[in-house]
């Protein structure tokens, strides 16, 4: 047994959020491992008709889970978690490893009362937001890097975004955990995928075996530019028999088909949301292009890892980043392209580019994912991040 994996005398890791995503399961599952078995997770459920709803999942072995209660006003715009017949019922942790959301209005009363019982506390997220300049110290702005200096330990989902703390924590507290998905068990099901070959897989799904074939994979709300990816495919259906499939659910699904009905477009087909892993993979392998015109996130990770490039837009003003963290593995020209922000003839000259030389920007979106997006990678900076704030606790 590695060292690494002998249990601290010191007591459990209790890690607090929101939710817990599906794609977090594995993540956290190896997490425990490494940490000897000392991982607690604490989540809630998301608010009714939320379109975080179909992110949730039952949690499944691996860790110990306690079913936090959650409580949300204007949807999910503040959220208020209790949180201290945790530390009454377990006792008090080694440490505390908490989700940086500022939506969270209980998250600063959970890191006081942490510290009052002798516990370490590691910040782990995005630390800044996409729709504002880092450079500009807006309040919440002032808040999150606030929050961040006051930890023994913050954890990244990019250099990017521990740039943005550098000038406010010391160096030696930021820590780096690429954020990515159980890219292991991606990875199998397209090697699964890859044996019954992509027109077999075609023919399954009832797609064209030569027309090209774009893919939107998220919710479907009015930030993720659902609008613009209805334009931008009609001009793209101008120019060749291409084919579009809509994998998600979300409020704006009604006005989307409205849209293609009045607009009388071909080639578009609704699939809804996709349950797991499995339902998903085969329109993804099956596909050209992932065209998601607004912000990223962790579809980027989803798309490389069955070699799909991604196609999106560039934020539409200077100083903000729009697109989450993960927009950092999207390298154009390479692996997927960024388009004129709000143009729908740009996104699809942008598809048509990638469409010209789909195999190369295959091969270097699966290159990307298998040599960058591992779990073991994220599970690297986590896990050095919690065992520094235990060595450190700051008196």
């Amino acid at each position: 047994m590695s060292a690494a994996s002998v249990q601290s005398p010191r007591g459990p890791v209790y890690y607090f959020a929101r939710i817990l995503p599906a794609y977090r399961h594995a993540v956290l599952a190896n997490l425990n491992e490494r940490l000897g078995g000392r991982l607690v997770t604490c989540a809630g459920a998301p608010p009714g008709k939320s379109s975080l709803a179909p992110l949730a999942a039952p949690p499944p072995d691996g860790f110990e889970f306690v079913r936090m209660r959650n409580f949300w006003v204007g949807g999910e715009a503040i959220h208020a978690q209790p949180f201290r017949h945790v530390f009454r019922s377990l006792g008090p942790p080694a440490v505390v490893l908490a989700e940086e959301s500022p939506r969270s209005i209980t998250l600063p009363w959970l890191l006081r009362h942490a510290r009052r019982a002798g516990s370490a506390r590691v910040l782990w997220g995005h630390f800044s937001s996409n729709r504002r300049d880092p450079s500009r110290r807006s309040l919440a702005g002032r808040y999150r890097i606030g929050m961040a200096a006051r930890v023994e330990a913050c954890v990244c989902y990019s250099e990017a975004v521990a740039d943005i703390l550098a000038p406010h924590v010391e160096p030696r507290r930021i820590f780096t955990a690429p954020n990515t998905l159980d890219m292991n068990a991606l990875a199998a099901l397209r090697e699964k995928l890859a044996r019954e070959g992509r027109s077999s897989v075609r023919r399954r799904l009832s797609l064209p075996e030569e027309a090209p074939v774009v893919v939107f994979l998220g919710r479907l709300i009015r930030q993720k530019g659902t609008d613009l990816l209805l334009k931008a495919f009609g001009l793209l259906r101008k120019r060749c028999q291409a084919h579009l499939v809509v994998m998600g659910s979300g409020p704006e699904e009604e006005a989307m088909r409205r849209f293609v009905a009045r607009e009388g477009m071909v080639g578009v087909r609704f699939v809804g949301a996709a349950p797991d892993w499995e339902s998903s993979a085969p329109y993804l392998y099956a596909a050209d292009v992932l065209l998601n015109p607004g912000y990223l996130g962790l579809s980027i990770n989803h798309a490389f890892a069955f070699g799909l490039p991604v196609v999106s837009q560039r934020p539409p003003r200077t100083g903000i980043r729009y697109h989450s963290p993960e927009i950092a593995y999207l390298v154009p020209g390479e692996n997927g392209e960024l388009a004129a922000p709000d143009d729908p003839a740009a996104l699809a000259d942008a598809v048509e580019a990638v469409l010209a030389h789909r195999d190369r920007y295959a091969e270097n979106a699966l290159r990307f994912a298998r040599k960058h997006l591992t779990v073991d990678r994220m599970i690297d900076g986590l896990e050095a991040a919690i065992r520094f704030a235990e060595a450190n606790l700051r008196a």
